[in-house]
């Protein structure tokens, strides 16, 4: 059934989320390609433009999931969603799994364009693309491609955690206690988790003793906080920066989770 309803969401919302990649690429690369004609100001403003829109890819995509989600779930066809003859976390992992496959494709082919981006800013400039990313090259060469890859895994965590910890909001505000609120309960839930990620951001960089020693450039287990008191008392900068983050993203995501779920099983109350 979980299969069933993954390919679902696919023929519901595949198409609507292509078209706005294709129609955000297709505007981004003609920006990129007027932008070679050297037009004095014009060409500037055309990379920033087309800069902004490659940027903003995932985020309509993400904005795209994110109405569906609340609109088959808790709007008018939230009857027909809440009748089908599953569990509640079947429901809710085949909705956030294709939103973080769609997430994730988009960014996927904004990355990919950006390459050509800065192509085209590079030749601007009279610099080849491998001049351009030559101090990038030097710094991957200074850190070591495990821990480029540990960066990369980590913003992939960031975004897929983001994306369940938002719709399990969503289903939590939509509880009957809240449902007179509307939409109100999950906006207020969303500021809630923002401030709530944030403190547990910061208690987990300080407290975890896992962080990512600058010198030279190795993860290792030890504590931020000491080390960073040490740093303010003599005026210098950290040696040690915490990424207990990769950690704590998890952990609140599973709890939300938890939450979620049993909200859609037992407390959902649709108008």
């Amino acid at each position: 059934m979980f299969t069933v309803l993954l390919m679902e969401e696919a023929r519901t919302q595949a198409r609507r989320n292509a078209g706005v990649v294709v129609i955000i690429g297709a505007v981004a690369v003609g920006a990129i390609l007027m932008s070679l004609l050297r037009l004095p100001v014009l060409s500037s403003i055309l990379l920033v433009c087309s800069f902004v829109a490659l940027v903003a890819m995932p985020a309509v995509v993400s904005v795209q999931v994110g109405i569906e989600y609340w609109a088959s779930m808790y709007g008018a066809r939230g009857y027909l969603t809440m009748s089908l003859p599953v569990r509640g976390r079947v429901i809710f992992a085949a909705k956030t799994l294709y939103a973080v496959i769609a997430v994730l494709a988009s960014a996927v082919v904004a990355t990919l364009l950006m390459i050509g981006w800065f192509a085209a800013y590079a030749h601007l400039l009279g610099m080849t693309l491998g001049d351009f990313f030559e101090p990038v090259r030097q710094m991957i060469s200074m850190v070591g491609i495990g821990m480029l890859v540990f960066y990369g895994l980590s913003m992939v965590e960031g975004v897929v955690m983001t994306i369940i910890e938002v719709a399990a909001v969503m289903s939590i505000g939509a509880q009957g206690r809240w449902n007179r609120f509307g939409f109100g309960a999950p906006a207020v839930g969303l500021v809630i988790l923002y401030m709530v990620n944030q403190l547990m951001a910061l208690v987990f960089t300080m407290l975890l003793p896992l962080s990512l020693d600058v010198t030279s450039g190795r993860i290792v287990t030890r504590m931020m906080l000491p080390q960073f008191i040490e740093a303010v008392r003599a005026d210098q900068e950290p040696q040690l920066v915490g990424i207990g983050t990769v950690v704590m993203a998890p952990i609140l995501a599973a709890i939300l989770v938890w939450w979620a779920v049993r909200a859609i099983e037992r407390h959902t109350c649709l108008r």
